[in-house]
């Protein structure tokens, strides 16, 4: 079904289904990006594959919400499993997004705090994203 998504509709038409694949089936999920030939994820898995600070295919959707955060939205739309942490881990880290720019800073540590007890490494690696540099 993701396979046929992607044909008919194009890669962002075949996110969220892309994301629950990973969460359901990481093994059948990598083969299937392999198998689809698009340039921009195999880029985009190379650079996991390098920059991923752990284990599993299961984290790829919530790692690319680090790394390309504009596809929060398109993430979002995947089914949540709440027994699954890197599923939940993407649903915050969604919902963090948002909170940044409603400015809700609280509400924002608390799931801040959260998401790093889902993915310590995966956590340091957003937070880098956020650090205001000084000259």
């Amino acid at each position: 079904m993701t396979e046929a998504r992607y044909r008919a509709e194009g890669l962002d038409a075949a996110w969220p289904l892309l994301a629950e694949l990973a969460w359901l089936a990481p093994a059948p999920f990598a083969a299937l990006l392999t198998g689809l030939g698009d340039a921009s994820l195999d880029m985009l898995r190379r650079r996991f594959d390098a920059e991923f600070p752990g284990t599993g295919d299961a984290w790829f959707p919530t790692w690319l919400v680090v790394v390309k955060p504009a596809l929060a939205g398109q993430l979002e739309k995947a089914r949540v499993r709440r027994d699954c942490a890197p599923s939940r881990a993407t649903a915050l880290l969604a919902e963090i997004l948002r909170r940044e720019h409603a400015g809700d800073q609280h509400e924002l540590i608390r799931l801040r705090q959260e998401f790093g007890r889902l993915h310590g490494a995966l956590f340091e690696a957003y937070m880098t994203t956020r650090k205001v540099k000084h000259r």
